[in-house]
């Protein structure tokens, strides 16, 4: 039997080997909307398995104050089981083009870092931000 080359499915293969090397620690993980609580439960349950890793998650913004009396945000998800809610702290520069409450799109690594948490020290997961935009009804 002779065996036949096929130009394209040559360079098909070719390509897809070529393009194999992108790490997945790189490529965005978007998290659906109905997924959202499921998966930050996750996170908190199993940080190893999303640290380093870039999400895309939409939810609200939604503002604590901390034990100096310091403002933070997180990007908040709630349940559709009528639970509260939970949320992942964000770490972005500028949040004065946004109200409390707003629904947000946020982008960013999953990190640990350390700080006084309910008057402890301790270990916590948070979203190191590379954009964060305010959603409109139609987005």
């Amino acid at each position: 039997m002779k065996h036949r080359i096929y130009p394209a499915a040559a360079l098909a293969a070719l390509l897809l080997t070529a393009c194999g090397g992108e790490s997945s620690q790189a490529a965005m993980q978007y998290i659906k909307s109905v997924e959202t609580y499921d998966t930050l439960s996750d996170m908190y349950q199993n940080p190893d398995s999303y640290l380093g890793k870039q999400y895309h998650i939409v939810g609200t913004l939604y503002p604590s104050t901390d034990a100096n009396g310091e403002k933070f945000y997180s990007v908040y998800a709630e349940d559709s089981h009528g639970d509260d809610g939970i949320g992942l702290e964000l770490d972005w520069s500028d949040f004065s083009g946004f109200a409390d409450y707003d629904r947000i799109t946020v982008e960013g690594t999953l990190e640990k870092t350390t700080g006084n948490v309910n008057g402890v020290h301790a270990e916590y997961l948070i979203l190191r931000c590379t954009t964060v935009e305010k959603r409109t009804e139609k987005s």
